[in-house]
């Protein structure tokens, strides 16, 4: 294609037309209308709403052989129990993929994508929405130019409301398993996942391989599964600050949600929904920075146009171009699957007691809160360590799981043994 030669509209398809695949919708709009995406179909259960300007289909696989044109991108915003097995499907039909956050419900499925995105040759962007503000590389900065200091840990805080309506929208809401495969639809993995990841990728944490120890302790005060009152501390191999995450769904109200790291010269805070970012010298002075945003579809389709896989032979092999990175690849979250991974094979969340719970509203919005829980959240971030462990009345010691990342990795992803034994 010449220079300044005007492309053709690429071709997308979107499944999941509810829930944040109605966002996606919204968010898709400028692009339909100045011609730099065409939507060839969407894919829902159920019909959607008239107005989507777009032809329906029941499966992938219908689309896949009915729609007018085959998509290049497609979108997937489905229940997490979906997401391998569509992701899959997508890259045999040689599409790139944009896959919404929590990526995949295991390590194994990981590999699995990864391994199936390689032989593809097509890349994989997961919405990880917090990745396309400026915060996370601001903050990687002031790590490693050593601003603040001697930083000991990257600090997750997210105190947040949710009533029962939230945990009755679907079916698999608030839920760890459904029909045999896992949901995940905890505090920390899903409403709460972009806390996780950002202070991953903050930390420089992003492979299984980076990581020496997860511990968490899951609890819950909603009639659910899985856990909505949560500590996790990831700790790496070798030096680096650990990151550590206190995150709730059973706040007395809703805050944003922020990133910190506190060092001997003074401390840094990013509430990352406000791209906002916050600095405090050894003597307390602060300043604010605001910080742009960057749509992650829109990241994905200037890195497809940079590759231009649409004209010649197509340059991919499998491997990411270094020249042109997506901000939030597959295989950059690693550990966070690794996480996830983590809070599902411990045991089960334990109830907290009733006695420590107060419901506030009626019917399907009421909420719990937990008695003082935003305080406790603060002190086990300044301790570095679990609830049950600074004496937390709701706590239960039970609840606490520590394993390493090495115990969670699929046979085939493990290290061989430094003893000279076989890999398991």
């Amino acid at each position: 294609m010449s220079a300044g030669e005007a492309r053709a509209a690429l071709p997308l398809a979107l499944i999941g037309t509810r829930g944040f695949g109605a966002v996606h919708l919204r968010q898709m709009a400028p692009l339909r209308e100045s011609g730099r995406i065409r939507l060839v179909g969407v894919v829902d259960v159920a019909e959607p709403e008239p107005g989507i300007g777009a032809p329906w289909f029941p499966s992938l696989a219908a689309l896949l052989e009915g729609a007018d044109q085959a998509p290049e991108v497609l979108i997937i915003a489905t229940p997490i129990t979906t997401h391998a097995d569509l992701a899959r499907e997508g890259l045999a039909a040689g599409c790139h993929l944009y896959l919404e956050k929590p990526p995949v419900p295991s390590l194994g499925d990981h590999e699995d994508l990864l391994r199936a995105a390689g032989e593809a040759g097509r890349v994989v962007q997961v919405g990880f929405q917090a990745r396309g503000g400026g915060g996370a590389a601001r903050m990687r900065e002031l790590l490693a130019f050593g601003a603040l200091g001697e930083v000991r840990s990257v600090d997750a805080f997210g105190a947040w409301m949710r009533d029962r309506a939230y945990y009755a929208r679907s079916p698999w809401s608030g839920r760890r398993r459904m029909d045999g495969r896992r949901v995940a639809d905890g505090v920390a993995t899903n409403p709460l996942a972009h806390a996780v990841d950002l202070a991953l990728q903050i930390a420089g944490i992003s492979r299984t391989s980076d990581i020496a120890r997860i511990t968490t302790e899951l609890r819950r005060a909603h009639d659910i599964e899985a856990d909505d009152t949560t500590y996790l501390r990831v700790d790496p191999v070798g030096p680096g600050p650990f990151v550590q995450a206190a995150l709730v769904t059973t706040a007395p109200s809703q805050s944003d949600p922020w990133i910190e790291i506190r060092g001997e010269k003074g401390r840094a805070r990013l509430e990352y929904t406000l791209d906002r970012l916050e600095l405090a010298d050894a003597s307390g002075v602060r300043t604010q920075e605001s910080l742009d945003r960057r749509d992650l579809l829109v990241d994905l389709l200037d890195h497809l146009d940079r590759l231009d896989h649409r004209d010649g032979p197509d340059p991919l092999d499998g491997r990411e171009d270094s020249s042109a990175p997506l901000l939030s690849p597959l295989e950059s979250t690693e550990a966070f699957t690794t996480v996830l991974e983590a809070t599902q094979s411990g045991p089960d969340p334990r109830p907290i007691a009733p006695e420590h719970v107060t419901w506030v509203g009626e019917g399907e919005a009421a909420h719990p809160v937990v008695r003082d829980v935003e305080d406790w959240m603060g002190r086990a971030l300044h301790a570095g360590a679990p609830f049950s462990r600074i004496g937390a009345p709701f706590a239960d010691p039970d609840a606490v799981h520590e394993t390493t990342a090495s115990a969670l990795a699929p046979p085939r992803h493990r290290a061989p043994d430094p003893t000279g034994g076989e890999s398991r």
